[in-house]
């Protein structure tokens, strides 16, 4: 993946995030709307299953309820990996002027500053999606314009940094998932061709096991960096609900972490990971394939202009 410009890593980055959001969006809704179930704060949506939460968004929303949310989710997904691809080729680049030598720790260490200096630009965009999808009927904002100005007015520039802290903590995610990837992907050699994706489709069983091990790969991958990290997914949302009058408790990060623990133990941090594992782990395997052929099509147009 090292060898194309930042600029072609951006634009497969961003147009491969854009297609699998989109796609998965409705057990991003799901998702969220589980996690945040303990209905504290307004009247945001209390499930105690995944059957339930889409039983109980049909019947109140109809499909447009697994939907709310999809255009910022895209944008912020589109920014994201737009932006942390080329950072982390980036910064890998500048790691590695000295010294070829591979090593896990500065490819960590070259994830994560992509990560953080990511999450300064599309934390803002997230947490409008967030509250976008946790709302019920017409009530609330009627778009992202609307959530901006309306947060804008309400709560100022710290409306929009809400579970910021937990955030920048998820960063580690991105760089277990990045790190993850690319030693799997060398490991299978595999980068593919529009030469080699001809032969693919004129020879699907031959070449099976070589698709099967790449998506092993990131699979695999995406699993181990979900578990890790999913109880700061759970604070995040919870701590990004939008404030109804009076003191909203969900104040920092230990506060929030403390009372999740108080009412439902240890379960309190992994509401919603089965919605969560349906869609980030095909997503995440998707992805990444959806990366490479954009890289290798970018690459092809390239060597012709």
């Amino acid at each position: 993946m090292g060898d194309a410009s930042p600029g072609v890593h951006s634009l497969a980055g961003a147009f491969a995030g854009a297609a699998q959001t989109a796609f998965w969006h409705p057990l991003d809704v799901l998702k969220t709307r589980m996690q945040v179930r303990d209905g504290t704060v307004g009247s945001v949506h209390a499930y105690s299953s995944l059957r339930k939460a889409v039983l109980s968004t049909l019947h109140s929303e109809g499909p447009r309820g697994f939907f709310r949310g999809v255009c910022a989710n895209v944008a912020g997904s589109t920014l994201s990996w737009g932006l942390q691809m080329p950072l982390y080729q980036h910064f890998k680049a500048i790691a590695y002027k000295e010294s070829k030598e591979i090593l896990a720790a500065k490819d960590s260490a070259c994830s994560l500053a992509a990560g953080l200096a990511t999450n300064v630009v599309v934390h803002p965009v997230f947490l409008i999606k967030t509250r976008l999808q946790l709302q019920r009927g017409q009530a609330g904002y009627r778009g992202i314009l609307h959530a901006v100005t309306t947060i804008a007015g309400e709560e100022g520039l710290q409306g929009f940094y809400r579970g910021f802290v937990p955030s920048l903590m998820l960063s580690s995610h991105g760089a277990i998932l990045l790190v993850a990837y690319e030693p799997c992907a060398e490991r299978v050699c595999f980068v593919p061709t529009p030469r080699f994706i001809i032969a693919c489709f004129l020879f699907q069983d031959r070449f099976k096991n070589k698709f099967d091990s790449v998506l092993l790969a990131s699979g695999s991958a995406k699993v181990f960096a979900t578990v890790a990290t999913y109880p700061l997914q759970v604070i995040r949302s919870v701590m990004q609900q939008r404030p109804t009058g009076g003191t909203f408790e969900y104040s920092n990060i230990f506060r929030t972490g403390q009372l999740l623990w108080q009412r439902n133990g240890v379960t309190a941090f992994y509401r919603g990971i089965l919605p969560q594992m349906m869609r980030t782990v095909p997503q995440s395997m998707a992805f990444f394939s959806i990366y490479e052929y954009a890289l290798t099509a970018l690459r092809f147009l390239g060597t012709k202009s």
